[in-house]
């Protein structure tokens, strides 16, 4: 009921906190709210999720030509690329004890090593948080960080951990010499996931952190019977994981909605096609939202300033982001020459789904919160980006966007994500109608705006924080006072751009302030080049600089140290040249060179 209220909240009033929007901007977004349709969002839906759609398969393909018809249909412009992938399907897993009855419901990970059949002595690890870490700031090479807590020794042994499978404990556990390792799942359910820690596409570069250890998955009644088992003595256990992991061809569907002016900026919008089983809220439905959203801006393409470009990624769930990773190496030239943000969308139309937040660079926080606000009366703080959800743009520099809108923790949580439970019937076409529409308003006011809502002193503001933030982490051992100072002088040229700017808006001006933040979006969420993606786990703000917690945690004449100290001054020299590049771009637009 209440999803309903907000709905009609939505459609009947203008948004009322985005009062500053120009008239274009209002009557875009106005025009599209309009155009989507409940009805059409669930005919859209129910076509998706009849097919079950791992990558490259003809459930997939089925629901790709789904898309391509509909949108070709009604004129809009669409092109389908074919690609090959290292992709990793799970095919089937078993963990039994030699001679007993015992033999748990259990699933293999994708990407995890296969094994035909593997016996060995079972030993319980605790809980993922039990486990060392990989060393932070490491960027391809994989070394564990000083062990916090004691654990068993599982060298030779078969590893017991709770928890839901992730990448950095198979990658731990296979460094410290355990040869499997069986997850039991906190709840239980069975959850399907990916335990890879490269993202697209393998490499030269990295191809060394495909999984060399078989993990597999149980429930946590058949993770509490082995504990059990364990208190009484030891236990030995056999376990086998087959799963068929190569290259395979994949298809990329991406509608084009240009504006009118020849060669205008554009907003790229992403989702995954690809889904473990029928994947109702993960995520046909919101494919069938940006369908919808396609065909909205597509009918209203005569108001736009900037284009919309939208993609339906595949290779998401079972090859770690192969099609949004394949899209910004083929695309780098165009994407860095006229991109200006990338919206993503994750997990749209869940029942029950009542807190509103998002994750958003600090240039799209504001947009996110109005947008929010406006809509449904609600107030969020939203998070950074992470190491997730088809994020891979840091590295042309993308300023980023997401809205989620999920269920409470007490109402059970989103407890049917990754499992045969994700089918239509938990999807709730009232909650996916307001879904589609945030994401409706805040596609206007990018597309139509006469100044690019992007906010760039903001941006530069939580570059701010976050080396504050790690010069305290080095409990005063390694100096960051330059990179303050570049830092304070950067925000004066972009307050004195901000304001130039309003004077002069144009795709030159949308072009040149993306170019200007560009530099400090790759040291703020990267700690790569931008050319090679980085690993799938978290690195925090300016993650370059993480290993300055290394300085507080260690004797300062240990190998680790210096080791460590040699990292921060090169991270330190490339924060200083963004820092650098940035104020002479933020310099140029307020003087309009």
């Amino acid at each position: 009921m209440r999803s309903i209220i907000v709905l009609l909240m939505l459609l009947l009033a203008p948004p009322a906190s985005l009062g500053a929007q120009s008239t274009d901007a209002r009557e875009l977004a106005a025009a599209v709210r309009t155009a989507i349709s409940t009805a059409s969002l669930e005919r859209n839906t129910r076509a998706i999720v009849q097919h079950a759609r791992p990558s490259g398969s003809p459930g997939e393909n089925a629901a790709i030509d789904t898309i391509v018809r509909t949108l070709a249909s009604a004129g809009v412009p669409v092109e389908v690329h074919t690609f090959v992938a290292y992709t990793s399907d799970p095919v089937s897993a078993r963990v039994e004890i030699p001679g007993t009855a015992f033999a748990p419901a259990a699933i293999t990970m994708s990407f995890s090593a296969a094994v035909e059949s593997l016996e060995g002595r079972l030993v319980d690890v605790g809980t993922l948080a039990d486990l060392p870490d990989l060393e932070s700031g490491t960027g391809e090479l994989m070394t564990l960080a000083p062990r916090t807590r004691t654990i068993p020794d599982v060298a030779g042994a078969i590893a017991l951990v709770e928890g839901q499978p992730r990448n950095v404990p198979v990658a731990v556990l296979a460094m410290l010499g355990a040869r499997a390792v069986i997850f039991s799942n906190p709840e239980e359910r069975l959850n399907e996931l990916i335990v890879t820690s490269t993202w697209g596409n393998p490499s030269l570069r990295n191809r060394h952190r495909l999984p060399q250890l078989p993990a597999v998955q149980v429930t946590k009644s058949a993770g509490d019977s082995l504990r059990a088992r364990l208190a009484r003595g030891e236990v030995s256990i056999r376990v086998s994981a087959q799963v068929r992991t190569g290259w395979q061809p994949l298809r990329l569907a991406v509608a084009r909605i240009e504006a009118p002016a020849d060669g205008a900026p554009f907003v790229l919008l992403g989702g995954h096609i690809d889904a473990w089983h029928h994947g109702g809220t993960d995520e046909g439905a919101s494919n069938a939202a940006m369908l919808e959203l396609a065909l909205a801006f597509h009918a209203q393409r005569d108001r736009l300033r900037r284009g919309l470009v939208v993609a339906w990624w595949p290779g998401h769930s079972n090859a770690r982001y192969a099609g949004s990773t394949w899209f910004a190496d083929h695309f780098f030239e165009e994407l860095r020459a006229r991109g200006i943000a990338y919206l993503n969308i994750d997990g749209m139309g869940q029942m029950g789904a009542k807190r509103f937040g998002a994750q958003t660079t600090s240039s799209l926080a504001g947009l996110a919160t109005d947008v929010v606000r406006s809509a449904t009366g609600e107030s969020i703080r939203p998070g950074r980006p992470g190491r997730n959800s088809d994020q891979s743009f840091n590295g042309v520099g993308l300023p980023l966007l997401q809205i989620d809108h999920t269920r409470l923790a007490e109402d059970g949580g989103y407890w049917w994500w990754h499992t045969p439970d994700d089918d239509i019937d938990k999807v709730d076409f009232d909650v996916l109608a307001l879904d589609t529409r945030l994401y409706a308003e805040a596609l206007a006011v990018l597309l139509a705006e006469p100044v690019l809502p992007v906010d760039f002193v903001a941006e530069i503001e939580a570059l701010g924080e976050a080396i504050e933030r790690r010069e305290a982490a080095g409990a005063g051992l390694f100096d960051l006072t330059e990179a303050r100072r570049k830092q304070q002088a950067l925000l004066e040229h972009a307050r004195r751009a901000r304001d130039a700017a309003t004077r002069s808006p144009g795709a030159p001006l949308d072009l040149a302030i993306i170019d200007a933040l560009r530099p400090l979006h790759r040291v703020l969420y990267s700690p790569s080049d931008p050319f090679h993606p980085d690993g799938g786990w978290e690195g925090g703000l300016l993650p370059g600089l993480a290993l300055t917690a290394i300085l507080a945690e260690s004797g300062p004449d240990t190998d680790r140290v210096r080791f460590a100290l040699t990292t921060l001054v090169r991270e330190r020299n490339r924060l200083h040249e963004a820092l650098d590049l940035a104020a002479a771009r933020f310099e140029a637009i307020r003087s309009g060179r």
